[in-house]
C-alpha cells in the first residue's frame, strides 16, 4: 500500500510540475526617468494571442493603454517598450510621477482556453 501511495504521489509531482514550469508569464518594468514601461511575455509556445491592458496613476489622473499580438507556435518570448506620455509629429510629452503601474494580460492558448495574469509596480 505504502509503495502504491508513493507512486501516485510521484505521478502527481511529476505530472504538475512541467506545467507550472510551461505556463506564459508576463513582466513589466519601469526605465529609471519612468517615462518608458517595459513589458516582458515568457513561455509563449503554447498561446497563440495576448492581449494586455495596462493602467497608471500619473499626475494629471489615471492613464492607460491596450495591445495585442498573435504569435507563431515557435515564439517563446516577446517584449514591448511603451512611453508613457503621448506623441506626435515627433514630439513627445511625458506623464509625470508615474505610480501604482498594473499590467492585466490575456493569453490565448492553442488549447482553446485562457490565462489571466496581473503583474503591478508601486
Amino acid at each position: 500500500m505504502k509503495l502504491i501511495l508513493t507512486f501516485l504521489l510521484l505521478l502527481l509531482y511529476s505530472s504538475t510540475l512541467p506545467l507550472s514550469a510551461l505556463a506564459a508569464n508576463a513582466s513589466l518594468s519601469l526605465s529609471k526617468d519612468r517615462r518608458f514601461v517595459y513589458l516582458s511575455f515568457s513561455n509563449l509556445k503554447k498561446v497563440s494571442k495576448v492581449n494586455y491592458t495596462l493602467v497608471y496613476d500619473s499626475s494629471s489622473g489615471q492613464k492607460g493603454f491596450e495591445g495585442g499580438f498573435r504569435l507563431n507556435p515557435k515564439t517563446s518570448r516577446s517584449s514591448r517598450r511603451q512611453i508613457l506620455g503621448t506623441c506626435s509629429s515627433g514630439r513627445c510629452v511625458y506623464h509625470k510621477n508615474i505610480k501604482n503601474v498594473s499590467l492585466d494580460a490575456t493569453f490565448t492558448l492553442r488549447s482553446g482556453g485562457t490565462l489571466n495574469i496581473t503583474k503591478s509596480l508601486p
